[in-house]
């Protein structure tokens, strides 16, 4: 009962603390939120003891599996040099001196004890910058660092504590077995993490890939997910979860091109869920942070001898120092890492600015605060932790520096203003409620049912982008044209087989007679390429035959399957997963190497696509049925993506490409909009009809807007 009521008591402290946060909106939520703990505990006389195990695995684990999962990999992957830079040797140097420091400040604090402050306080936020961003002019790849880093260090910095910790309770501390164990922990727990989420993103496209779409399924995965890993990294293998989470968390398909496989409900309800969750873990950890600080305090005062005034001084000392490392490692990197031309460029203004920024955006947050509150109370042989309390203070009060620090310094730098939000804090506008006024419901002449008025919709919707074709972006227009043919093709094919339903062609899992005859066509076409290239000897023997077997396996595939929907969708699983590994291990290979490994492989695909184009351009110019066109205008994007791909044009990873085509996927859904409502005041459908329509719009459109943020 106890802890229903701690419970229900922290989330009214966080809903009010919110509510009043939208009437202050210079404060930070989360001060209001440390404020709101504060209070209760002076005058509601609150005290609440959190286990360590239960308290890493309800808040680590959903926190950074989220961060990992929302991060863009692309910058990831650019920024690697300065986000490792930052994550594990800024990490390394701010516990040695901070230590140190720590040591010289406080001298009867342990050395491990130290050390162990230090590390806890690694760990940043940077959604504390996050919402001031766009308003303030700071720049964006600074953003993308702070971010990166704070996801890799939040993995590095716990660990770093997880050993200070250790060596303060059992009095032992051996660095060549904590590198050995660190590295065992770490490498260990990303595989356990890389192999969990694999499986689980294998188990969330098989329910797709069966017809289970149930968007609050879905989203209960997902929000299962880290927690099992965690439990599973710690518990069964005892290795990092923290890190096991990070690594799943990166390698979550619902941030990369497997989205396509799920509906724009389950993706919405997904999102909307996950910042829910995050919302809450978030507040509790401030508002738990607010109900320690006082009995800090007070223990601080009868037990360590410091007075409060002067601990308080300490803990200012520490962000400072804290700020300085920070800053001064980030102008050491800038200055070696921007040398050209062999020539080191010691004093720069715009360098020096752009440091200090990072310096004070380094915000102390929710993972700092969920790894203080996870110190034992007592050491081996039952004495109390050294210095808990005043741990405690410390590290709270220097969150709340580097908070306030952010909010007042951030703004004058960049000489500009706005509201500071932090981890599970958005703002954003409030979204559009749909037309749910049921009055005036007289009956309408009902013709189509939803399935046909879909159907209906997205050819007129199709239709009128063609017709604007000739205006615009050829290739943005064909591209967003055929998802709309991918959705025609599926709604037919769902009326005899809801299962066989997706947004892609493929060789290995024909769905149609006029699909088996369109494959044999282009496989004969390759096959023409093949034979030619051969003739001309412009590819080796082993190559040409590989092309034939490869081919003839695909061709009987066609006639005769083999296997069950259930068994294909795993080989196919297992081979795209493969076919992942080979391009991640290829990346550490020069591209020329890459090349002349796979000269003729890339030869026959791009002869293939162009005599297989050929074929598809005749054949739509004579009479077939409206199905038939469709389909013949998919393989032709089919076969067109393969030749940009080859070629190194791939539109379809340009952000310029993916801005223009956003563009006008917003606009096609304005024609969908209009369309319903042509529909609806012509008595082709139904008022409710027409509702579903519009939500699966809206869907789509927020989705789309998810995207973009």
């Amino acid at each position: 009962m106890e802890i229903l009521e701690s419970i229900i008591l922290i989330l009214s402290l966080l809903i009010i603390a919110n509510i009043v946060s939208h009437y202050f909106v210079s404060i930070p939520p989360s001060l209001l939120q440390i404020a709101a703990g504060i209070l209760a505990a002076l005058f509601m006389h609150v005290k609440i003891y959190v286990d360590t195990e239960w308290f890493l695995l309800a808040f680590i684990a959903p926190i950074l599996f989220n961060d990992g999962n929302n991060f863009p990999k692309r910058e990831l992957w650019k920024l690697k040099g300065p986000i490792l830079g930052n994550a594990i040797v800024l990490v390394i140097i701010s516990t040695l001196v901070g230590g140190v420091f720590v040591k010289w400040l406080i001298p009867s604090l342990p050395w491990a004890t130290a050390f162990t402050l230090v590390a806890v306080l690694s760990p940043t936020d940077p959604i504390a910058v996050q919402s001031i961003a766009k308003k303030a002019h700071i720049p964006d790849k600074l953003m993308h660092l702070i971010s990166g880093e704070s996801l890799i260090n939040d993995a590095s910095g716990l660990i770093c504590f997880k050993y200070g910790v250790a060596a303060t309770v059992t009095g032992m501390f051996s660095l060549k077995d904590a590198t050995i164990d660190f590295f065992h922990i770490s490498i260990v727990g990303a595989l356990v993490g890389a192999v969990m989420i694999w499986i689980f993103n294998g188990i969330r496209l098989y329910l797709m890939n069966q017809g289970v779409d149930d968007s609050i399924l879905h989203a209960i995965i997902q929000i299962i997910i880290p927690f099992i890993i965690y439990y599973v990294a710690e518990d069964i293998f005892d290795v990092s979860g923290v890190v096991a989470v990070v690594i799943a968390g990166i390698l979550n398909i619902s941030t990369n091109h497997n989205l396509s496989s799920f509906t724009p409900e389950i993706r919405l309800v997904t999102s909307r869920t996950w910042n829910l969750v995050v919302y809450v873990l978030n507040g509790i950890v401030f508002v738990l942070l607010g109900i320690e600080i006082p009995f800090a305090m007070e223990e601080l005062v009868h037990n360590d001898k410091i007075n409060t005034f002067y601990a308080t001084f300490l803990a200012f000392l520490i962000w400072v120092m804290l700020v300085v490392v920070r800053a001064a490692w980030s102008y050491i990197y800038a200055t070696f890492s921007n040398n050209e031309d062999n020539k080191i460029d010691w004093l720069s203004k715009t360098r020096l600015h752009d440091c200090l920024m990072s310096g004070i955006s380094g915000v102390r947050g929710a993972v700092t605060m969920v790894g203080v509150l996870s110190l034992p109370l007592t050491i081996k042989g039952g004495s109390p932790f050294p210095s808990r309390t005043l741990l405690l203070f410390l590290a709270s009060a220097v969150i709340i520096f580097s908070l306030l620090g952010a909010t007042l310094l951030i703004p004058l730098l960049t000489k500009n203003s706005a509201p500071v939000a932090y981890r599970g804090n958005t703002f954003s506008s409030d979204e559009d409620e749909l037309d749910d006024d049921d009055e005036d419901e007289s009956p309408t002449p009902v013709v189509l049912t939803q399935a046909e008025a879909n159907r209906l919709i997205l050819d007129k919707t199709i239709k009128k982008l063609r017709a604007e074709m000739d205006d615009g972006d050829v290739g943005v227009y064909s591209s967003v044209i055929a998802e709309y043919l991918y959705d025609i093709r599926n709604l037919s094919i769902q009326n005899n087989n809801p299962k066989l339903a997706s947004h892609q062609i493929s060789k290995r899992r024909v769905k149609g007679k006029k699909d088996a005859e369109l494959w044999d066509i282009c496989f004969n076409c390759e096959l023409e390429a093949i034979e030619k290239l051969y003739a001309n000897d412009e590819i080796s023997t082993e190559s040409y035959e590989i092309a034939l077997r490869k081919i003839a396996k695909y061709k009987k595939e066609i006639v005769h399957r083999r296997y069950s929907p259930s068994i294909e969708f795993f080989l196919s699983y297992f081979r795209r997963t493969y076919l992942q590994i080979k391009r991640w291990i290829y990346r550490s290979v020069k591209y020329d190497d890459i090349k002349q490994l796979n000269q003729d492989s890339i030869k026959i695909s791009a002869a293939g696509a162009k005599k297989a184009l050929a074929k598809l351009q005749e054949l739509n110019h004579s009479e077939h049925d409206e199905f038939t066109d469709n389909l013949i205008y998919i393989f032709q994007r089919h076969y067109e993506d393969r030749l940009e791909l080859l070629q190194g044009k791939y539109r379809g990873r340009s952000p310029e490409f993916n801005g223009k085509r956003m563009a006008l996927e917003v606009k096609a859904l304005s024609y969908q909009r209009a369309f319903v409502q042509d529909m609806l005041e012509q008595g082709k459908i139904s008022k409710g009809t027409a509702n579903e329509l519009r939500q699966n719009i809206n869907y789509s459109e927020e989705v789309m807007n998810i995207g973009a943020e």
